[in-house]
């Protein structure tokens, strides 16, 4: 199926999805497209994983010190300012003990510290050190240029039609496991 034939733009998506589900495995067509998506999601985490320990320009392995999960931390704390560890884990839709684990990593890199929150002393915020915030330019800068390489092909309409997939694909994501969790 093209995506012209899968594009009803009279239905919602969530619509549309109910409407997939409802038709079961009759309908070949939708259950075609949803294998065709699982199988490209497997596959792409498993190259990006293997980029990643590759060494490829823009990874932890290669010069920088920020595993994917520092680095979005970092990102986190980079763009929302300081937060507690119970803020991120929400944000990030993670466990606040994992949040934890990955902030004493960082704090260990020098990458971030805690202090005490000026408005609840019995509160802790995490903030990003000039240090952390440095390491992830370049992270960022690195896979930039990886991305602008691997996607060096691909015209503007198709970058940007990927990035607004791929954002809308991590907030259903996030949404299904809101909904999931009774949050």
């Amino acid at each position: 199926m093209t995506v012209a034939q899968g594009n009803d733009p009279s239905s919602t998506p969530r619509a549309a999805a109910d409407a997939s589900r409802a038709a079961g495995p009759a309908d070949e067509a939708a259950q075609d497209v949803l294998s065709t998506i699982e199988l490209e999601v497997a596959q792409l985490l498993r190259r990006a994983e293997r980029t990643r320990a590759s060494g490829a320009p823009g990874t932890s392995r290669r010069g920088g010190t920020l595993d994917r999960s520092g680095y979005l931390l970092l990102h986190a704390l980079g763009t929302h300012g300081a937060q507690n560890v119970n803020a991120l884990a929400e944000r990030l839709g993670l466990d606040a003990s994992t949040v934890t684990r990955q902030v004493v990593t960082l704090e260990r890199g020098g990458h971030v510290h805690r202090a005490r929150d000026p408005h609840d002393g019995r509160a802790v915020l995490v903030e990003p050190t000039a240090d952390g915030l440095a390491e992830l330019d370049r992270h960022r800068e690195a896979r930039g240029e990886l991305y602008a390489d691997v996607l060096g092909s691909w015209s503007r309409l198709d970058r940007a039609l990927l990035a607004e997939m791929l954002g809308r694909l991590n907030a259903d994501l996030d949404a299904f496991r809101r909904r999931r969790d009774g949050a």
